[in-house]
C-alpha cells in the first residue's frame, strides 16, 4: 500500500480554502483583554459556553473524518486484492481448483474455468460484469481516488487538530481571565471599608 500512496498525489485545495471538508478556523485569541471587552463577550460563563460548543463540533467533526478514515483504509486494500485477482484470472488458461468463502466459516472447493470476465461489486447490492481489461482499469482508478481521498481526510484531521488545540487554549485564557477578574473584584471588595 505504501507504493500507492506515495505515487497518487494529494489533491488541490479549493482556492481561498485551508481544508477539503470547509472546516471553519478557530481564531487564537491573542489579546484576551480586548476581546472581552467586545459588546458580545459580556460574561465570561457565555463565552466559554460558546467556545465549548465549538469544541464540541470540533470534536464532532474529528469522528467523522476518523470514521471515514477507517472506512478508505480497509477499502483500499480490499481494492488491491480484487486488482490482484484480476492479473491472476488474466494469466490463467486452463482450470484451476480453489476454495471461496460460502458463509461465515464455511468454504466451499470448486473448479473456476479460465475466464475473460469477471463480476465486480459496485455497492449498493450491485454487481456488474466486466471484460478483464476494464475491470482493471475500473480498479486502478478506484484506487487513486480512495488514496486520493485518503490522503484529504488525513489533511483535513492534522488541521482539525490544530483546531481543537486552538480552542481548548483559548477556552483556558478566558477562563483564567474570569479567575483573574473574579479575584481582583473580591479583593477590592474586602479592601474596601464597610
Amino acid at each position: 500500500m505504501t507504493g500507492i500512496m506515495d505515487s497518487v498525489e494529494m489533491p488541490k485545495l479549493p482556492e481561498n480554502q485551508k481544508t477539503f471538508a470547509g472546516i471553519p478556523e478557530a481564531v487564537f485569541l491573542e489579546e484576551i483583554d480586548s476581546f472581552m471587552a467586545q459588546p458580545e463577550n459580556e460574561n465570561c460563563e457565555k463565552v466559554l459556553q460558546r467556545l465549548d460548543e465549538q469544541h464540541g463540533k470540533y470534536r464532532f467533526m474529528a469522528y467523522n473524518l476518523e470514521t471515514r478514515r477507517r472506512k478508505l483504509k480497509s477499502q483500499i486494500p480490499d481494492l488491491e486484492r480484487s486488482l490482484e485477482m484480476v492479473n491472476v484470472l488474466r494469466k490463467e488458461d486452463e482450470e484451476r481448483e480453489t476454495q471461496f468463502l460460502l458463509s461465515d466459516q464455511v468454504f466451499i472447493k470448486t473448479l473456476v474455468p479460465p475466464t475473460k470476465t469477471v463480476y465486480l461489486w459496485l455497492g449498493a447490492s450491485v454487481m456488474l460484469e466486466y471484460p478483464l481489461d476494464e475491470a482493471e482499469a475500473l480498479l486502478k482508478q478506484n484506487i487513486t481516488s480512495a488514496v486520493g481521498n485518503l490522503k484529504s481526510v488525513e489533511h483535513d484531521q492534522d488541521f482539525l487538530r490544530d483546531q481543537i488545540t486552538t480552542t481548548e487554549v483559548n477556552m483556558a485564557r478566558v477562563y483564567n481571565w474570569g479567575v483573574k477578574k473574579r479575584q481582583a473584584a473580591a479583593k477590592t471588595a474586602s479592601s474596601s471599608p464597610s
